[in-house]
């Protein structure tokens, strides 16, 4: 069975598709099968990357059947395949369909599931917003990614918005837990654009603070953090994942390609004697 990573976090513009993008790319460059789905109807993960074969079908066909076939595409990268999101904002069709039943939430899950081992990894992007959408994300998880600029502002936002959603999969007690999971999936903080500021010292201080002191540990900050580079917005215009893009980099800064093996291997210790390697 593949893991699926849920990348989420209820503001926008925090880097949540250039986290899916950029962490898909560098494990299919590690030699694992991976599936993007792009949940968020602006469609920024569809277009990533080239595409060397295009399905009849996208999102709102794998909701609807809960069944991926004839949704995946394929990017042009080697082991890296993507469900495109066809469910734009203005004409939300997905939304629509999960609220006619409550048991529709779990087609995601189920979808995946049917996957059985054909895919090592699933990482799933979403708007950032809360919505329907997002729950049957939370809900098909194993981990939820979240990435959060180093500021007041979108560390408030996390906790008042991401891990509010995030607690309603913790059922109440005396009452059935409908995701079928014993606890919530564990969920990791991902620092984001990060600085060499004292705010942003500040606040990842404040955030390791809050959640270290948690004895269940569901909830962790990493300790890798993306710096805010230029070569990451480089890489999308070139359409190229960020850890080819920038192999190497003078300076105290780590090279993009450095910085994504440390999260891979952060957050997939089993892979921590794998190096990516790809078609030049």
């Amino acid at each position: 069975m593949s893991k699926t990573y849920g990348v989420f976090c209820t503001k926008g513009g925090v880097g949540k598709s250039t986290t899916a993008a950029n962490l898909g790319a560098i494990l299919a460059d590690m030699h694992q099968k991976v599936l993007l789905i792009d949940g968020d109807p602006q469609q920024s993960l569809s277009r990533w990357y080239p595409l060397s074969k295009t399905a009849p079908f996208g999102l709102t066909q794998l909701y609807k059947s809960a069944s991926a076939e004839g949704c995946i595409s394929s990017t042009v990268i080697d082991g890296l395949d993507i469900v495109l999101n066809d469910d734009p904002s203005k004409d939300p069709a997905i939304a629509t369909f999960l609220r006619e039943s409550f048991y529709n939430s779990f087609n995601l899950k189920k979808a995946i599931e049917n996957l059985g081992d054909q895919y090592d990894y699933v990482i799933i992007d979403t708007q950032g917003s809360k919505g329907i959408i997002q729950e049957t994300v939370l809900i098909a998880s194993d981990v939820v990614l979240s990435p959060v600029q180093p500021n007041g502002l979108d560390a408030r936002e996390f906790i008042n918005g991401t891990l509010a959603s995030y607690n309603q999969l913790i059922p109440k007690p005396g009452y059935p837990n409908m995701t079928g999971r014993v606890a919530p999936p564990p969920l990791r903080v991902l620092i984001n654009m990060a600085d060499r500021t004292t705010m942003t010292e500040g606040v990842v201080k404040q955030l390791r603070k809050r959640f270290d002191a948690e004895a269940d540990h569901h909830i962790t900050v990493l300790n890798t953090q993306i710096p805010d580079l230029k070569s990451y917005k480089e890489a999308f215009s070139a359409q190229s994942p960020v850890h080819r893009y920038e192999r190497h980099r003078g300076g105290p800064t780590l090279s993009a390609l450095q910085i994504m093996k440390k999260l891979v291997h952060e957050l997939e210790p089993k892979l921590i004697d794998v190096s990516p390697s790809w078609k030049k």
